[in-house]
Order: C-alpha cells, then structure tokens, then sequence
C-alpha cells in the first residue's frame, strides 16, 4: 500500500488539460474492470506526448498527467485525461481532448509505493484524508490529477520506491 510522505497546498494558475480522453464507468472502476493501464500503454506507443511537448513555449509542466474529471454527464461514467498540462494559449492537436481547470488551490499528496499500481490505487484516499485532516474541504467531482513528474516517479529511489503527486481542488 502506498504511504503518504508530503503533504502541500498549492495555487495552481488556469491552465488546461491536454490529451488523449477516455470515458469510462466508476461502477466497473471498483468492480476491477480497470482499462487506464492499457490506456497508457496505447499513449506512449502512439505518440500522444509528442504534439504536446513540440509546442515548447505552451507547456505549463512537462510531467505527464493522468486527469480524471466531466463526473456531471448524469451517467456515472467520467473522463479520464491522459497528457500534460498546457498554458491557455496552446494549440489544441486534432483528435486531442481539451479542458480547462481555473486557477485554484490544490492540496497535493505525494505517495510513496513499490510500482504504480501501489501509489495510483491508494493516492485519491490518502490525499483527501490528509486535507480533511487540515481542516480543508475538497470538490471530489470537480477533478483530480496524478501528475508523474520525473524523477520521482519514473526513477526508483535506493529503496526502489517512487513517488506520485496527486492533486484534488480545494473548495
């Protein structure tokens, strides 16, 4: 199980989210049915990343996220996001979805685990009980992020632990 190892509040500007989107239901989320890992498998193998990062001057952070987000279609389905975040003034690639997040404060988790399933399974839980535990409140169903960054993540420390930065709006 992953482990809690930070735990940050930060202002986040409006920046959108760019990438390749996938809608699928939380009910088969939590049943087991989970599509995200061969999701990403097909981003990195079909070149997903490369649009985004040729456009130099537009990116906001250049770790990769995975944005699950667009809960309020009534369907009990949501979207997640795979790309990265992009200043407002990007160009939107054709075939590539777009959202944008308004500037806010985002409480952000850092998770420490074995592999990915271990920190991104865990991550969501950790995050929010550490903010309700600050005394913040979240919006759960405005969106949520797993940011990758490197090194931490995709290295693995003396240990063989990394760490994921998860991200939940604050009210």
């Amino acid at each position: 199980m992953g482990t809690l190892i930070k735990f940050d509040i930060k202002e986040m500007p409006d920046v959108m989210v760019m990438g390749k989107e996938l809608r699928h239901s939380m009910k088969e989320q939590m049943e087991g049915n989970n599509p995200l890992p061969g999701f990403w498998e097909r981003c990195f193998a079909d070149g997903t990343f490369s649009a985004l990062e040729a456009q130099k001057g537009c990116v906001y952070d250049d770790s990769y996220v995975g944005v699950m987000l667009d809960w309020d279609r009534g369907d009990g389905n949501f979207s997640y996001v795979i790309g990265m975040l992009m200043n407002r003034n990007a160009e939107l690639p054709q075939g590539y979805a777009g959202y944008k997040l308004d500037a806010t404060k985002a409480a952000v988790g850092w998770v420490q685990g074995k592999d990915t399933a271990d920190v991104c399974s865990n991550a969501h839980e950790l995050t929010e009980r550490a903010l309700k535990e600050k005394g913040y409140k979240c919006d759960a169903m405005k969106w949520s992020m797993e940011l990758y960054n490197c090194p931490r993540f995709t290295t693995p420390d003396g240990n063989g632990d990394i760490i994921l930065d998860y991200y939940i709006p604050l009210d």
